[in-house]
Order: C-alpha cells, then sequence, then structure tokens
C-alpha cells in the first residue's frame, strides 16, 4: 500500500537518519524497486546560520547557468556522491538499476535540499525521469533568480512544495531578494490563518494534512 501524505511528513520526522561529519540529515528507505530519500527539517544552529548565506552557480562547467542559495548548496555538497551512488546502484546479478522510482520528502530546511536532489536525481537518472518525484513540505526558496528559466523548467516538473497557509518558512527568502520556489506550489489549508510561525510547526502541518483532500491519493491528484 502507497504512504499517504501524512505518512510522509510522519516518517520524515522520525529520529532515524544518517548525520554526516557536516550535520547533514538524510536517509534511505528501500521498498520494492522504489527508493525514498528523506531529508531532515532544520537540527540546530549550523542550519539556521547556512540558511542565511547568498547565491552561487551549484555546478562549474553548466551549458544552462543558473544560481541557488548558497547556504543550501554547501549542505546539499556534503551528501550529493551519496545521493548519485544510491540512485545507480544495480543488481549484483543483472547489472540493471535496481531503482525504477525515487520518491524525495523533505520538511524546513529539509524541503530546500530536497530542490537539489530532485535535479540530481533528474539529472543522473534519466531513464526514469517521469518515475522521480518529490514533496517538499514547507520549504523555503532556493532558487536564485526572480523565476526559473523555461528552459530550465522540465527539471522540477514533478517537483511539488506543499504550504500551509501563510508559513513564514515558505515565504523566505523574499522574492526582492531574487528568489523563488521550483516546480508547483500547492496549499494544504486554505482557511488563510494569519499565523505565520505556527503554520510552519509540525502540529499544525498534520491537522492541514488530516483535512487535506488529497492525502490518501497525493501521486495521482498532485503529479497528474
Amino acid at each position: 500500500m502507497n504512504p499517504t501524505l501524512i505518512d510522509l511528513f510522519e516518517i520524515c520526522n522520525h529520529d532515524d537518519y544518517y548525520h554526516n561529519a557536516d550535520k547533514v540529515s538524510y536517509k534511505f528507505i528501500e521498498d520494492g524497486d522504489t527508493l525514498y530519500i528523506y531529508f531532515e527539517p532544520s537540527n540546530g544552529k549550523i542550519d539556521w546560520l547556512h540558511n542565511f548565506m547568498f547565491k552561487k552557480k551549484p555546478y562549474k562547467d553548466m551549458k544552462m547557468p543558473y544560481r541557488v542559495h548558497k547556504g543550501f548548496l554547501k549542505c546539499w555538497k556534503t551528501i550529493e556522491d551519496v545521493v548519485i551512488h544510491k540512485i545507480n546502484e544495480c543488481d549484483d546479478t543483472s547489472n540493471e538499476k535496481l531503482w525504477k522510482k525515487i520518491i524525495i520528502v523533505g520538511y524546513s530546511h529539509g524541503g530546500a535540499l530536497a530542490v537539489l536532489c530532485h535535479e540530481c536525481c533528474w539529472y543522473h537518472r534519466p531513464d526514469i525521469r517521469d518515475n522521480i518525484k518529490t514533496i517538499a513540505f514547507e520549504g523555503p526558496r532556493v532558487y536564485g533568480a526572480f523565476r526559473v528559466k523555461k528552459k530550465l523548467r522540465e527539471r522540477w516538473k514533478n517537483f511539488r512544495m506543499l504550504r500551509n497557509s501563510t508559513d513564514i518558512v515558505t515565504h523566505l527568502p523574499p522574492v526582492i531578494f531574487g528568489y523563488t520556489h521550483v516546480g508547483s506550489v500547492i496549499k494544504i489549508n486554505n482557511k488563510n490563518k494569519i499565523h505565520f510561525i505556527q503554520n510552519h510547526t509540525r502540529e499544525a502541518v498534520k491537522e492541514s494534512l488530516q483535512s487535506y483532500p488529497h492525502n490518501e491519493d497525493w501521486e495521482t491528484a498532485l503529479f497528474e
């Protein structure tokens, strides 16, 4: 049985992550030929320090250059090679790639890392691009421009950022600083309660997910 949005959110908040030397937290969960990649929400002062840095090109020799939030990029670079190795794992006997589908999930700071992870998976697994899908709960803006270049939008076609009403984190960094969201932003609470900070809490997000009409059939409703 496929997990619901609440299931994904709950798993994302379990304290069973691998923490690398740079205090970036992630975990892989394998389910048949589906690989789930989870990124933990902000954990400690170092995450928030990274959150206030500026823009940088993610790769050197880019045919189509763009910039992203420098702090989130710095965190991502510490686990990029691990992720690339994992998504390209092969069967020992047939030498075929193990993963036919990749689901990426992140919350808050983890939602920012999910932006960069999604693009990485899209680039390194062109054979399953339609089966790479991301749910970012309450993530900040990462792409360093007022809008995503038209030729780059395909990379985040299956990226969904879920916003709980007026959650302030989803509005940071501010648009006036030249940042925007990638993929699609979907509001999971239409009550429009003006609680900019409270709407970001785990309890508030879970409450909104419980009443969200597409909780059970999220993959069909949000991606098709």
